[in-house]
């Protein structure tokens, strides 16, 4: 299989590229929104709700949060002929008994008479259920909805599935899009929020890398990032109260540690490329890292010794090792490598 034909493949396989294939001419009688990715299921109810024209004001038109409603009339409603109209339209939320979260809202009976109306639907009634939790393969009724229904699964999505996204969606250069993306720690809610503040900004021109700047606020990766520059510059007190203030925002020591490795990681990686007179396209698409990114980590990777780096990553490894095995404090060893890096020539 040809890499275009494999790329082309990838993109068709987004819960978002299924559901907008979708029409009111080949919509399913049964769908399934599940998963774990609150942001993901959040967008896809709204889009699917707008494709099902659904209107809370429309008779023939219910929906239900079963952790608020009565199961019982949930049921009646599902099973119940359509009063106004020829079709009905019944929405299903929080139906935790499908799910592998360790809730009920539905008594054996009623899961049973849900089961029957799957067996037998009245060809008038769409069903829609939306989970908030992974589908529970091992029940009965899960298998028969997985043979009945369309599943849309809320997954996180990849670096390049958010991208095709958005640029579809924004009208944004994939550029500006990708930094977005690293910008709002790869979150969909984020990115989303992110692209509009980006749009009020730039005032209806065309929007730059400046603008993202400027008008989004900076993520854990940007604060990183000054916090790695702080100790290549030796600036160990700046260093400490970076850190200290990430920590008051609720940031645990070990992610911050975990993303400080990878930055070294990569000034790494792009000293051994320079070294090997790597071009920037080719160490873009050999790190599969975003240009803008590239060239900010570039300056301090040539300005830096390679046995600097190699020390530094052998030191933040050990150090992880020595956290997670319980060695030490961890505020004790972050604060080690704050001091020790600082120092290290």
């Amino acid at each position: 299989m040809s890499q275009l034909i494999r790329k082309q493949l990838e993109i068709l396989m987004t819960v978002f590229d299924e559901l907008a294939r979708l029409s009111m001419t080949n919509m399913p009688q049964f769908i399934v929104i599940s998963g774990e990715d609150e942001d993901i299921i959040s967008e896809l109810k709204t889009q699917l709700m707008a494709k099902l024209n659904f209107d809370p004001t429309d008779l023939s038109q219910s929906y239900f949060d079963l952790t608020e409603t009565d199961p019982d009339l949930a049921i009646e409603e599902l099973e119940s002929l359509p009063f106004f109209g020829d079709e009905m339209l019944v929405v299903f939320e929080n139906l935790w008994d499908v799910t592998t979260v360790k809730k009920t809202v539905f008594s054996e009976q009623q899961l049973e008479r849900l089961a029957a109306f799957l067996d037998n639907p009245l060809a008038s009634t769409r069903l829609v259920i939306i989970c908030h939790g992974k589908l529970d393969g091992k029940r009965r009724i899960v298998k028969q909805l997985k043979q009945v229904a369309l599943n849309l699964i809320a997954t996180p999505l990849k670096q390049n599935e958010l991208s095709q996204y958005f640029q579809k969606n924004a009208n944004m250069r994939a550029d500006i899009i990708n930094l977005i993306i690293d910008k709002s720690n790869h979150s969909f809610a984020v990115i989303r929020q992110n692209i509009a503040l980006v749009k009020t900004f730039a005032d209806g021109r065309e929007v730059t890398s400046d603008d993202v700047e400027l008008a989004v606020p900076k993520s854990l990766a940007d604060n990183i990032f000054d916090l790695t520059d702080l100790i290549l510059k030796g600036k160990t007190a700046d260093a400490r109260q970076l850190v200290a203030d990430l920590v008051l925002q609720g940031e645990d020591e070990i992610k911050l540690l975990a993303i400080l490795t990878n930055n070294f990681r990569l000034y790494y990686q792009i000293k051994l490329l320079l070294d090997k007179r790597y071009t920037e396209s080719q160490m873009i698409a050999y790190l599969k890292i975003n240009p803008y990114r590239l060239r900010f980590l570039v300056g301090p990777a040539k300005n830096r010794d390679k046995q600097f780096l190699a020390h530094a990553l052998q030191f933040l490894i050990d150090t992880d090792f020595k956290i997670k095995s319980g060695q030490a404090d961890k505020t004790f060893l972050m604060d080690m490598v704050l001091i020790r890096l600082s120092g290290i020539k």
